[in-house]
């Protein structure tokens, strides 16, 4: 060995071998001097290694060098070689500019380094630095087994190697290097080398403590391999860096370990612009774990020209605590393994705590790990990144990027990877907590997405939170947020304007399971291409707070395979709480915005739903579920689809509620069948609209569809101008039951272009309740057969009920309005129902079975069925119109010609198959047309009943102008007004197959109308026909046959309180027609006058027995045909009408018997062929006629009566039987097989026949004339026998037929035949002939001459009208005593007394028998009368006699009537007619006169009728007063009359039920309340059971109240009800408390979040997160708390704030729980970031040992000086590094053992209260709480020198003359060695007046709250002195 210590320099030798060479070790210690400039040559040696210092084959020391070594030379070796360890230490200068090698070739391993052991290598202590060293194979230093270099001054800086630069074979540690290593540079132009550090064996390269930067290093070779650090099997460490890691170069980068980890840590520079080459990373590759810990600076600029990246671990890397962010790093733009990424990991990687961005970077990937990845506390942005394949990713494992301050914006993944991406990780991927959006990112291919997790589909949830910022702008071919388990997507900002590439599956968000995305701000223009979806999961999608809206969304391609936005494959979606519209969504699929395999919800929508597209259920689609769309803040307007246009449900139902807006011009096309706004197989509901539901269009139904059941309620709209492209419904189609209620606004121009309903359809019940405005122009295409219900379609019932406003304009082909095929019902329409069309049938109403039309508050107006009738209501079984306000006019029903003709029909209502029924209208029935029945068809019956108005003007152009009843009877009954006008082909007014019944009619029957050649211009009856109670005239009907009634078996009419007149049948029947039975008129309180018929029966024709009776006037100007050859074949002729070519029977034919009875006037001037009046095959009767029977009319036979086969009587005439005549044949009264007048009245004159028979011609029997007075004159048979009667044979020649004349005292004279004059004129055949009467002849020489008011009459000229009054006669001396003419007091006298026998004459005379004339002056004219009737020959006297009488003074004896009359009220009346009797008087007393005080009425005895009070009586009790007078005499009689109205009501209607919300700030509501309407005959009024008046309007409270009405009047009452609704629609009043901030240690917090409302206690809950109203535990970070207040009427009201729940945490470096002040970050959402602590008060992080701050204290006052702040442990030990020197004052070894001052002491920063720091650390007795004295400084520290209260203003005042010292201020010394204040100054002001005086001295002291002992004796010493 060799040992060389203790030299000066070792230089400048030169030897082969170098200066010192051993065998064995080598020690060389104590150089004084340098070593430098040797040189050593191996050409010289027989050793391939010289070295130029030393050499040596064992171990070698240097040490203790106190130069430097540098310049040496060894040309093929080292510098320093030992063939074992090497140790140099203790250098103090530098190790520089050596040059080893440089001549042979390159091996590795060998010689060419400065420093070379074959051991260990060591090398410590060196001052200076190694610098510009040249060498081979590690050229600077090798050590065989490790190189460990320490404590280097200075650096390692521009040292060149061929090979390597420092080798370790085991390891390289360099630590505590003072300068940076730079510059270095190895491997140049060789083929190989490991880089510039190299360790192979597993210690490793640790580089660590080096003062400077590693930068500018450069390791490069021609070969792939070396980087500046390699260690092959053990790691790299660089740690405690003080400069940057910059601008190094080499193959693997700046540091490489293939097997072991690499560690960068505390680096105070930035680690840049480092390059590698080869597949490697440009900073560290590591192949095991990495660390980046703690850099100061920024990783940016790095680059690998290969294929690798910066960093990489094979196991688990963590890179954490960059001050300056990682930008423009580049690696290789190849992705096949983790080694491509930028900074990967083949294990987990984790990133954080990043103070600035990760920008700018490119590579394959650019933060990579093959498990977990994690990267946080990213202080910038994560952006303008471009990859090969992903930005974050990693492969089996997770990967969480949170708390990113500045956003992830504008990465590039360019094929098929992502931003933030997985492969099958099952851990997914959580992204949380970015404060700058997630925009701009773009990926290419087609696959993957933006955040990406489990691309193989192996599992993985992909989680997006807390994004301070949007998410948009962004391009990916799958996703946007893909998760193959799930996404989940939380607090972010806008999702806008991303876009997806992919044809594939994917969406914005997609999660293979599920998928929830929550609070975010609006998404919008996000564009999908061909990808499923915006947001997908496969088991559930929840989307909620949206706090901007969903709109211009699009996605692609048309593609039924395809789906809509919100997409779950298996499960539901829930979109919720979108504070914005749903708006111009585009989606070429099913479900444009919601997908569903089973449900979809959509709540809370902030804005309208509008402009979205898709190609069906542009808003939600659910494959088996539900759908419900609740809580709309807008409308849903122009949603358009080429299927269903807003929301599909296949296998439930569809609800959609509270929709704030209208539900408007949404569109679906025609490629689905089913297209509407609403899909449903099971039901829809649809309700709480508040807006109109308008201009909707779909394919079978605008607004629902549903397989079950769809309900609409409560629309606070209109629903006007939907359509249905295809039919079905142009609103609701239903395949069970349709409801739509409550619509507050109109329903108009809804309509379905194909068949079906027009506004709603409903295969089962459809009903339409409670619209509060008009209903009107809906409809379906009325060329569709199948077009039914142009308002409303059910399959089973139809209701439409309570409908405020009007219904017109509706158009189907059948039911224009309601087509149900069970029933159909509408009812409640407070105004019209009008205009409606139907072209099949029902203009209104269609029903297969039962159909009502009721409550109708307006008029029934011009409805139309075109073909098959029901212009308004057609149906299969029963059908009503009942309870109509006003009229039922001009509808139409049935006009069409079609076959068969009697299938359609019914202006206003048709049954097909069953009855219809018209009830209580309280207008007119007019100007409606049908085919058949005008107004009403029925198949089976037919009944109109309470009709207010008119029944006018109705047609039928078939049968029935007003009924028809084709299988039953037909009614109409109590019309208040006319029947009037009412035409058809049959039947002017009803025709029916069974009965008919017209009756109660409180008009005239007049002007109806049947076709000339069909039957009955009134009604038809197939079975009978009833005309029963008109008051007015049954007059100007037309017919065919039977003018007014035809029935084929009974027909009657009685009651009748006009005429019968003017009616008209152009062939049988002018009045009645029973083809089969009876006929009967009877009760007619006018005449029968002026009827036709062009046959026969110009009255009545009857198939069996005719009859008139009581008829109160004349029966005159009857006819039946008197049309020459008249043609009156018809479909109702029989043969026996062609046998009387001339028509039969002018009033009656009865092909049996015929009877007119009880005629209170004349019977005249009817015409016939046969029987003027009456024609009869059997018995014929004409009897009680109180007038005549004159001037009738036979074409043929039996001027007034023919009887076929029968007698014919004539009885009980009180008149002349005069002037009738046989124009042609026999018989001028009666023609029958025996001819009877009996009882014939005044006289029987000139009646007439032309041939046989004037007055009676018996064919095959009597004829007898008996009758008591009676004068049988101037009748005559013209051309034939018999001038008053003849008796015929007959045709078997029957001599046994009798003649018989009896008139009593009559007389029979002036008759005449063509064979004899005699008076008497009786012809008989051959049988005996009796003439028997008591009168005389007029003899024959008498000369008539008569004057009528004066003026001269023509003997035998017929006068018309015969004179009534003043008519005088005068005879020539013969007396004529039995007819007297009667004039009282001038005028006529008309006298009606119940006791004499009054004979009516001609001429208003009078025979009065056995009487005894009243009081007054008479004259009296005796008459005889030759001629008979009106304008018969007159023969009279010239006798008159004059005289008067004088009546009674007192009527007494009287009787009066009873005193209570009873009666009970008339129909349509409140009231009766009542007869009352008057007063019975004396019967002697005719003079008398009867009045009464209810109308005032006066009769006298003969004029007293039914009683002078006999009048209408109202309801109730009337008092009367009767009173008979006569002379001076008068008498009263009391009468009380009761009338009794004992008649139902006709109908009593509730109003609609009234709703109403409540009063502001109240619980209640001022209701107005509608009186119901009643029909009844009497005034009603009504009383309800709330007020108990008749107005229930009144103050009603929250919820349904029940009104009874009871409708009161005199008689029976009724009751109805309805309700009142108030509804509380106020929403609450919340209040919340302001925002505010707490920390997250402080955050179990009390607020209260109150609410009030206007009716109960309101209950307060949170929205969307769980924080109790009264407080709680708040989260953690800013959110905004919402509260939600529900009233009980489910009214909300929402308000928030804004909570900021936030801690500062502080790094601790260095462990020991206290952080550093200046080191603060907010941890996100109280969560503690890793390495931070809560406390802030380590005032040094980099030692564990110390933290606490403290303050100096020297002066020992307690209060310590900011200026020296002193860092230590918990103690408050002055560490021993502190300068005590540099603190002012202070001696200059302070701190030394005896120096003058003792250590000060520290106080505590903690302890240090309110800043009071000291102001003078040198004085103890200035601090911040000392007393302020004058004294020239500032003792209490407050900035302030001797404050104004502590000094003197001015001088003091002294005594004169005297002199008296003033004190001054005492110098007290500074310091004070003890704590005594400061003084304070005393002044003694004083002003002596005399010399000598004696004075007291008041001393002022300002503050004495310190005064010291001395102080006190200056005080004694100045008192003693002033004395």
């Amino acid at each position: 060995g060799m040992v060389v210590r203790n030299v000066g320099n070792i230089q400048d030798n030169i030897a082969p071998g170098g200066v010192f060479v051993a065998s064995e070790s080598i020690t060389l210690s104590n150089i004084k001097g340098n070593i430098t400039r040797n040189v050593a040559s191996s050409s010289q040696l027989s050793f391939s290694s010289p070295a130029a210092v030393a050499y040596s084959q064992q171990w070698m020391v240097v040490e203790n060098v106190a130069g430097e070594v540098t310049d040496n030379i060894a040309a093929g070796g080292s510098i320093f070689r030992s063939g074992e360890d090497f140790v140099m230490r203790d250098v103090a200068g530098d190790i520089s500019r050596n040059t080893a090698g440089g001549e042979e070739q390159f091996e590795c391993c060998s010689s060419g380094s400065v420093l070379r052991a074959d051991g260990g290598l060591v090398v410590e202590r060196v001052d200076g630095e190694f610098a510009s060293n040249v060498g081979e194979w590690a050229g600077l230093a090798y050590g065989q087994e490790y190189v460990t270099m320490r404590d280097i001054g200075g650096g390692i800086r521009e040292n060149e190697a061929t090979g390597t630069l420092v080798w370790g074979g085991e390891g390289v540690l360099l630590r505590g290097i003072g300068g940076p290593i730079r510059a270095n540079q190895v491997g140049e132009g060789l083929s190989s080398t490991y880089g510039m550090f190299y360790a192979w064996g597993e210690g490793g390269v640790v580089v660590e403590n080096v003062d400077g930067a590693i930068e500018e290093n450069y390791a490069m070779s021609d070969l792939p391999n070396g980087a500046v650090f390699y260690g092959a099997l053990g790691g790299v460490v660089l740690r405690n860096i003080g400069g940057s890691l910059r601008s190094n170069w080499a193959p693997f980068g700046l540091m490489y370990s293939f097997e072991g980890d690499f560690v960068i840590e505390d680096v105070r520079g930035s680690i840049r612009d480092n390059h590698a080459t080869e597949h490697a990373s440009s900073v560290a590759y590591g192949g095991g774990s990495g660390v980046v810990n703690r850099i100061a600076g920024p990783i940016r600029d790095n680059a690998n020209v290969g294929t690798g990246g910066v960093l990489f671990a094979r196991g688990d890397l963590v890179v954490q605590n960059i001050d300056g962010g990682i930008y423009r790093n580049v690696g290789g733009l190849f992705f096949a393994d983790p080694e491509d990424a930028l900074i990967g990991s083949e294990a987990s990687l984790t990133l954080r705590n990043v103070s600035g961005s990760i920008v700018h970077n490119t590579g394959g990937a650019i933060l990579y790990a093959d498990d977990f990845a994690v990267v946080s506390s990213i202080a910038g942005e994560i952006s303008d990144n471009l990859a090969e394949h992903s930005i974050v990713s990693a492969s089996i494992g997770g990967v969480y990027v949170v708390d990113i301050a500045g956003g992830i914006a504008r990465n590039r993944a360019n094929e098929n990877g992502g931003i933030v991406y997985t492969f099958d990780a099952d851990h997914g991927i959580v992204v949380d907590r970015i404060d700058g959006g997630i925009v701009d990112n773009w990926v290419g291919g087609s696959s993957g997405g933006i955040v990406f997790a489990g691309a193989n589909n192996e599992g993985g949830a992909a989680q997006v939170s807390n994004v301070n910022g949007d998410l948009s702008r962004n391009v990916a071919p799958e996703g946007i947020v893909y998760g193959t388990i799930g996404v989940r997507v939380v607090n972010v900002g806008e999702v806008a304007y991303n876009t997806l590439t992919s044809d594939g599956p994917g969406g914005v968000f997609y999660g293979a399971y599920e998928a929830v995305v929550r609070n975010t701000s609006a998404m919008h223009h996000n564009d999908m291409h061909g990808s499923t979806c915006f947001v997908y999961g496969a088991e559930a999608v929840d989307v909620s707070e949206v706090r901007g809206g969903f709109y211009a969304n699009v996605r692609g391609q048309q593609d039924e395979d395809a789906y809509g936005f919100f997409y779950a494959s298996g499960g539901s979606v829930a979109l919720r709480s979108v504070h914005g519209p749903l708006a111009d969504n585009v989606a070429g699929s099913w479900g444009g915005v919601a997908y569903a395999e089973e449900s979809v919800l959509i709540a809370d929508i902030g804005g309208d739903i509008r402009d979205n597209s898709a190609l069906a259920a542009t808003l939600a689609y659910a494959l088996e579920g539900n759908v419900l769309i609740t809580r709309v803040h807008g409308g849903i307007v122009r949603n358009t689809a080429l299927g269903t246009s807003l929301a599909y449900a296949d296998g439930g139902y569809v609800h959609l509620e509270y929709i704030y807006g209208d539900i408007a011009d949404n569109k679906c096309g025609s490629e689905y069948e089913y297209a509407g706004l609403l899909y449903a197989e099971g039901d829809v509901m649809v309700r709480e609209v508040f807006g109109n539901i308008r201009g909707n269009v779909g394919v079978v139904a605008s607004l629902a569809y549903s397989s079950g059941s769809v309900v609409v309620n409560n629309v606070y709209g209109g629903i006007y101008d939907n359509f249905a492209s295809e039919g079905g419904a142009a609103l609701l189609y239903g395949g069970e039951d349709v409801v739509l209620s409550n619509v507050h606004g109109s329903v108009h121009d809804n309509w379905a272009s194909g068949a079906g309903g027009g506004l709603v359809y409903a295969v089962d019940a459809g009903a339409i309740f409670n619209i509060r405005g008009d209903m009107y122009d809906n409809g379906c295409n009325t060329e569709e057969d199948d077009c039914v219900g142009g308002l409303l379609y059910g399959g089973a019932t139809a209701t439409l009920q309570r409908v405020n406003g009007s219904i017109w304009g509706h158009h189907a082909a059948s039911g224009a309005v309601v087509y149900g095929d069970v029933s159909a019902v509408v009812a409640d329409v407070a105004g019209d129902i009008r205009d409606n069309t139907a072209y099949v049938g029902g203009g209104v109403l269609y029903s297969d079975n039962y159909g009502r039309i009721q409550r109708v508050g307006g008029s029934v107006l011009r409805n139309r069925a075109e073909r098959f009738g029901g212009g308004v209501a057609l149906c299969r079984g029963d059908c009503a119109l009942e309870n109509v306000a006003g009229h039922v006019s001009y509808n139409v029903g049935g006009l069409l010609e079609i076959e068969p003709a009697l299938q359609d029909g019914g202006g206003v209502i048709r049954s097909i198959a069953a009855s219809v029924e018209i009830n209580n209208v309280g207008g007119s029935i007019a100007f409606n047309r049908a085919r058949s029945g005008g107004v009403a068809y029925g198949d089976e019956a037919v009944a109109i009943r309470n009709v207010a108005g008119d029944i006018r003007e109705n047609y039928a152009s078939y049968a029935g102008g007003v009924g028809y009843a084709r299988s039953a009877g037909a009614v109409i009954e109590f019309v208040k007004g006319d029947l009037s006008h009412n035409v058809a082909y049959h039947g002017g007014v009803l025709y029916a197959d069974d009965y008919v019944r017209i009756q109660y009619i409180s008009g005239s029957v007049t002007d109806n109308e049947a076709g000339t050649d069909q039957l009955s211009g009134v009604a038809y009856g197939g079975v009978s026909a009833l005309l029963d109670g008109v008051a007015g005239d049954i007059s100007r009907n037309r017919a065919g046959f039977g003018g007014v009634l035809y029935g084929d078996l009974y027909t009657e009419i009685h009651d009748v309180g006009g005429d019968i007149s003017d009616n008209f049948a152009m062939h049988v029947g002018g009045v009645l027609l029973s083809l089969d039975s009876s006929a009967m008129i009877h009760d007619v309180e006018g005449w029968i006058e002026g009827n036709f018929a062009g046959s026969i029966g110009g009255v009545v024709y009857a198939d069996e027995d005719g009859q008139i009776e009581n008829v109160r006037g004349s029966i005159a100007g009857n006819a039946a045909g008197q049309l020459d050859n008249f043609n009156y074949a018809s479909e109702v002729s029989v043969d026996r009408f062609e046998d009387f070519a001339y028509g039969s029977g002018g009033v009656i034919y009865a092909s049996d018997d015929a009877f007119v009875r009880n005629v209170g006037g004349d019977i005249t001037e009817n015409h016939a062929g046969l029987g003027g009046v009456v024609f009869a095959e059997n018995e014929a009767v004409v009897s009680e006629v109180l007038g005549n029977v004159c001037h009738n009319f036979a074409t043929i036979d039996g001027g007034v009566m023919f009887v076929e086969d029968d007698v014919g009587i004539v009885e009980g005439v009180k008149g002349y039987i005069c002037s009738n005549t046989a124009l042609t044949g026999r018989g001028g009264v009666i023609y029958a097989s025996s001819a009877i007048i009996r009882e014939a009245g005044i006289g029987i004159c000139s009646n007439e026949a032309f041939l046989d028979g004037g007055v009676l011609f018996a064919h095959d029997g009597s004829a007898i004339i008996h009758s008591d007075s009676t004068k049988i004159t101037l009748n005559q048979a013209r051309q034939g026998l018999g001038g008053v009667a003849f008796v015929s044979a007959g045709p078997n020649n029957d001599t046994s037929h009798q003649g018989s004349i009896d008139v009593g005292t009559g007389y029979v004279s002036g008759n005449r035949d063509s064979e004899d004059t005699d008076p008497r004129s009786l012809k008989a055949d051959q049988q005996q002939i009796t003439l028997d009467f008591d009168g005389a002849d007029l003899p024959e020489d008498v000369e008539v001459e008569v004057t009528f008011d004066g003026a001269d009459a023509v003997a035998n000229e017929f006068i018309t009208p015969a004179p009534v009054v003043n008519v005088t006669a005068f005879a020539q001396g013969i007396p004529l005593d039995f007819v007297i003419a009667v004039e009282r007091d001038g005028l006529p006298a008309y006298y009606y007394p119940h006791d004499v026998d009054v004979e009516i004459l001609p001429f208003g005379s009078y025979r009065f028998n056995n009487i005894t004339l009243p009081e007054g002056d008479y004259r009296l004219a005796f008459l005889v009368v030759e001629g008979c009737g009106n304008g018969g020959v007159i023969a009279s006297s010239n006798y008159t006699e004059e005289f008067s009488v004088s009546g009674c003074e007192d009527p007494h004896p009287i009787v009066c009537p009873s005193e209570i009359i009873h009666a009970s009220s008339d129909a349509f009346t409140c009231g009766a007619y009542v007869v009352v009797d008057d007063i019975q008087a004396s019967p002697d007393c005719d003079n008398v006169e009867f009045t009464n005080d209810y109308n005032s009425v006066t009769v006298g005895f003969n004029e007293r009728g039914d009683g002078s009070a006999s009048d209408v009586y109202p309801v109730g009790a009337t008092d009367v007063l009767l009173t008979v007078s006569a002379g001076s005499a008068s008498y009263d009689c009391p009468v009380r009359v009761i009338v009794e109205d004992e008649r139902e009501f006709t109908s009593m209607t509730c109003p609609f039920p009234v709703q109403a919300d409540t009063d502001a700030g109240v619980c209640t509501a001022q209701v107005t309340v509608p009186l119901p309407t009643a029909i009844d005959n009497c005034p009603v009024r009504f009383e309800n059971n709330i007020n108990a008046v008749e107005d229930a309007s009144d103050v009603y409270p929250v919820g349904t109240t029940r009104v009874t009405f009871e409708g009161i009047n005199d008689g029976p009452g009724s009751e109805c009800s309805t309700t009142v609704v108030v509804t509380d629609r106020e929403a609450p009043v919340i209040t919340c408390p302001a925002d505010f901030a707490t920390t997250c240690e402080e955050r179990d917090v009390f607020f209260q979040v109150s609410a009030e409302d206007n009716c109960v206690a309101v209950a307060v809950s949170p929205v969307l997160h769980d924080v109790s109203p009264l407080g709680g535990v708040l989260d953690g970070g800013v959110n905004r708390l919402t509260y939600e207040a529900e009233d009980a009427a489910g009214n909300t009201a929402q308000c928030s704030f804004v909570t900021t729940v936030e801690s500062t945490y502080y790094r601790d470096a260095d462990g020991d729980g206290y952080g550093d002040p200046d080191q603060p970050r907010v941890g996100p959402r109280c969560t503690v970031p890793e390495g931070y602590v809560l406390d802030n008060t380590d005032c040094n992080d980099w030692n564990d040992d110390v933290w606490k701050l403290w303050f100096l204290d020297y002066d020992g006052d307690g209060f310590g000086n900011p200026a020296f702040p002193v860092c230590s442990d918990s103690n408050g030990t002055i560490p021993d590094s502190f300068p005590l020197e540099a603190v002012p004052g202070a001696p200059v070894n302070a701190s030394a053992p005896g120096s003058e001052r003792p250590v000060p002491q520290l106080i505590a920063a903690d302890e240090v209260e309110q800043d009071l720091f000291d102001c003078d650390d040198n004085n103890p007795y200035v601090h911040p709480v000392a007393p302020e004295v004058c004294d020239g400084i500032d003792n209490n520290c407050d900035g302030q020198v001797d404050e104004e209260d502590n000094c003197p203003v001015s001088p003091p005042l002294v005594p004169t003359p005297m002199d008296i010292p003033v004190p001054r201020p005492v110098p007290i010394p500074n310091p004070v060695p003890n704590p005594v204040p400061n003084p304070i100054p005393v002044y003694a002001p004083y002003v002596a007046e005399q010399s000598g005086e004696q004075s007291s001295l008041i001393f002022s002291i300002n503050d004495a709250s310190a005064l010291s002992c001395s102080f006190l004796l200056l005080f004694v010493a100045l008192l003693v002195h002033i004395q």
